[in-house]
């Protein structure tokens, strides 16, 4: 399905890797933090239960460590504030690190102290939107950092550029050249999530832009998902939705999946580890190379074992 691809692109951010053919690395699923509603959060200003985040953190960086899978931050400044006061705490943790807020300025402030930090080499900026303002544009550049996600999706003109084709050509027309005015190296694809249903041209966009270019793609269910809880469905029902439409995107191309608060990690985790098994399974078999660190040496190990003891 994928041996027409063009060339994959795979960058090095700190000690991970993203990108590839789906199955040769691990898939890295980002759970949101500190975003305004994120009972972890105390204040506007940047306030934050230190404990439970921490113990929220590194369950989940468990949970992803037991099926070799990556688990990063989606990192959602409330306040230009907050960033002196999460941004130090978040960067003990080695892990893939997205700077993100829904404003640009406070954004941009992100940036730049992530280089007072020096940390600046192992973050992503989130990111470059088609409407970014100069400020952001400008801090990026100065900040030093060398990956940025890039926003396949034009906000003024959303039916239109719901289509997989206009996204793409946003990339071709407008992003790409934000992106090297920004002084980016490494650009990640969001293939940008709307509803439940635009899931579906989600996938399309990141298995075009994927088949295309080259580059690591993947986008934000979570936007789209957050009523699917415990309050509202059955625990079964919340298991397949999460982890179907996990599965769904990495079969389409997914490198990365911001999947929501970081809990939720164990809703999808087994599911995209054993997706990411039989992909990497049948690249082996075609004579490629898979990631040394592979959920194939954890679930798929585990269930051939099951199956062999179970006759």
């Amino acid at each position: 399905m994928y041996d027409e691809w063009t060339k994959q692109l795979e960058y090095r951010i700190g000690k991970y890797i993203i990108g590839g053919k789906p199955g040769k690395n691990p898939v890295w699923l980002i759970g949101s933090i500190f975003y305004l509603g994120d009972k972890l959060l105390l204040s506007e200003k940047g306030d934050f239960d230190k404990e439970k985040a921490k113990a929220k953190i590194e369950e989940a960086i468990s949970i992803a460590e037991n099926y070799s899978l990556v688990f990063g931050l989606d990192v959602v400044f409330p306040s230009i504030e907050s960033i002196d006061k999460i941004l130090p705490f978040i960067s003990e943790y080695d892990i893939p690190i997205f700077l993100d807020s829904p404003d640009p300025v406070i954004r941009a402030k992100s940036y730049l102290a992530a280089k007072e930090l020096g940390i600046n080499d192992r973050v992503i900026a989130n990111g470059i939107f088609i409407d970014s303002p100069e400020e952001e544009i400008n801090a990026l550049r100065d900040s030093g950092i060398k990956t940025s996600v890039i926003m396949a999706f034009d906000p003024r003109n959303p039916l239109k550029s719901i289509s997989p084709l206009e996204r793409l050509r946003l990339l071709e027309t407008t992003l790409l050249s934000l992106a090297r005015k920004s002084g980016v190296e490494q650009v990640i694809v969001d293939a940008i999530v709307i509803d439940p249903a635009s899931i579906a041209f989600s996938a399309e966009t990141i298995f075009e832009a994927k088949k295309r270019f080259g580059y690591p793609s993947g986008c934000a269910p979570a936007n789209a998902l957050g009523p699917v809880s415990k309050s509202k469905t059955s625990i079964g029902e919340m298991y397949g939705v999460h982890g179907g439409v996990a599965v769904y995107l990495r079969i389409h191309g997914a490198d990365y999946i911001m999947y929501g608060p970081v809990s939720r990690i164990k809703y999808i985790a087994p599911a995209i580890a054993m997706a990411d098994s039989l992909l990497g399974y049948s690249l082996r078999r075609k004579g490629e190379r898979i990631s040394s660190i592979h959920p194939i040496k954890k679930i798929l190990r585990k269930v051939q074992k099951l199956f062999a003891t179970s006759k």
